[in-house]
């Protein structure tokens, strides 16, 4: 599943792997507490095409 993710997203399986094992996930952890401390709360919404 990951080599297919990669090719459709013109990435390579290892790089996909990282961010999927990552364990602050997509969302980098500084930018997040940088939100929050500036009163933001974040939403993520992801709805199929």
């Amino acid at each position: 599943m990951q080599v297919q993710l990669a090719e459709r997203v013109d990435t390579t399986s290892q790089y996909v792997n990282r961010i999927v094992k990552k364990q602050d996930g997509v969302m980098n952890k500084t930018f997040v507490a940088m939100m929050e401390r500036l009163g933001y709360d974040i939403e993520l919404s992801y709805v199929k095409r």
